[in-house]
């Protein structure tokens, strides 16, 4: 390697001290950038594969969504028939089993639901929201995880809560996110695993509040005011990205409310949040009170385009069973077809089928029977496409979500027929 300096003989002593200082100066800025290369390289390496681990968490949510959206319409085979089962005079024992047929679809559907909530991304909505029933749906979902580590569920839930404006799937997120981490704090620890979820009234300000506290070894002081900031993370690589707590923090704030940690090393840890009751939800088109009547709307005709013919069966059943005429169209172009012979006084189409779709369909009947806009109802399994949730939101239409229950679907058919 050729010098970068050099000396001319003689030497003077004052050159040489100064050339060796320049050369150590010299060799110390070199080492310094090296450093800095270093550690901005591991930066990029680290946000580079929390950038990938962000887009697998986004592409495996769409793939449970589109596992989601299959099951949903067996399931909403299932639970209809169920509901048709427990109505239908067959005795006692028939009775019996179609409770527990409804039961079993039940539970899948609230799993179905759940997942569909940790894969939405969509803008926060509000609405009268029970904290003891998110706390259990979340609790739930990861039920099979906590009983097979022996974790104990203790529950406290207050009898008196108030319900709270808020967004059920958002807060539904922040609680399988604490769960979720307080089992996977205890797994470190040999000792009983108990998990405990608290609610209450808090009357300064008045609103609900919610703990999930854990017996698992606790969180350090020297990180407990970093566990917050998104990508912090103590679970080693590829098991965690650190961006559940810092989006609860964000969901918990965009609430107005707030969360904390309470925790000492060695006697687990407890999370706390504190949300306000918040102004009340309007009621939605197809709520109605518990007094109502569910006597038909007399001798109306009801018209159901779905390409699954099982799905549109039990839709065909239930209201049947209302006392309403039904007929059925595989898509939206045999739908026109069927409105070209006689007149429907209402119209549920499913929104995603060959040929003509509904939202393709919901146009067509703007334009060739005005009338018919406002009584029309989508029945869906898949409300996460952006493109979806925007037209539904557009277009105010109801809608029925499968698996459906039987006491939805009269309430939106009874806002169809009255409105």
């Amino acid at each position: 390697m050729p010098g970068k300096d050099f000396l001319t003989k003689p030497f003077d002593a004052q050159e040489v001290v100064l050339r060796i200082r320049n050369l150590l100066q010299t060799r110390f800025l070199h080492s310094a950038l090296q450093y800095q290369n270093q550690v901005l390289e591991e930066r990029v390496q680290e946000r580079t594969r929390q950038v990938l681990q962000m887009e697998k968490l986004s592409a495996m949510g769409q793939s449970l969504a589109g596992v989601a959206h299959e099951l949903n319409n067996p399931l909403a085979v299932v639970s209809g028939q169920a509901h048709l089962f427990l109505k239908a005079p067959e005795g006692p024992a028939a009775a019996v089993r179609a409770e527990k047929i409804l039961k079993a679809a039940e539970r899948c559907v609230r799993i179905v639901r759940n997942f569909l909530a940790l894969a939405r991304e969509r803008p926060p909505e509000r609405t009268t929201v029970d904290l003891n029933t998110v706390a259990r749906d979340a609790v739930e979902l990861l039920s099979y995880e906590l009983r097979t580590d022996n974790v104990e569920i203790r529950w406290d839930l207050a009898t008196d809560l108030p319900r709270i404006n808020a967004d059920p799937h958002q807060l539904h997120q922040v609680v399988v996110n604490l769960v979720a981490n307080a089992h996977h704090a205890m797994r470190k620890t040999s000792d009983a695993r108990t998990l405990t979820l608290t609610t209450r009234a808090t009357s300064s300000p008045g609103g609900a509040q919610l703990t999930v506290g854990d017996t698992g070894p606790g969180v350090p002081p020297e990180i407990q005011s970093r566990i917050f900031d998104p990508f912090f993370t103590t679970k080693p690589q590829g098991q965690g990205t650190g961006l559940g707590l810092s989006l609860s923090l964000g969901i918990i704030r965009d609430h107005e409310g707030s969360i904390r940690l309470q925790s000492t090393p060695g006697q687990g840890a407890t999370f706390i949040i504190d949300l306000p009751v918040g102004s009340p939800s309007s009621p939605g088109p197809t709520e109605t009170r518990k007094d109502e009547s569910w006597s038909p709307l007399g001798p109306k005709r009801i018209l159901v385009v779905d390409d699954e013919p099982d799905v549109a069966g039990v839709l065909v059943d239930l209201l049947q069973a209302e006392g309403y005429e039904v007929d059925t169209a595989l898509n939206g172009t045999e739908a026109l077809e069927k409105l070209e012979q006689r007149p429907f006084d209402a119209v549920l189409t499913d929104t995603k089928m060959p040929v003509l779709d509904g939202p393709g369909l919901f146009m067509e009947l703007e334009r060739r029977y005005p009338e018919l806009k406002r009584r029309v109802a989508f029945v869906t399994g898949d409300v996460l496409q952006p493109d979806k949730r925007a037209f539904l939101h557009q277009t105010g239409v109801p809608t029925l979500e499968k698996p459906f229950e039987l006491d939805h679907v009269r309430r939106v058919v009874r806002h169809l027929l009255q409105g």
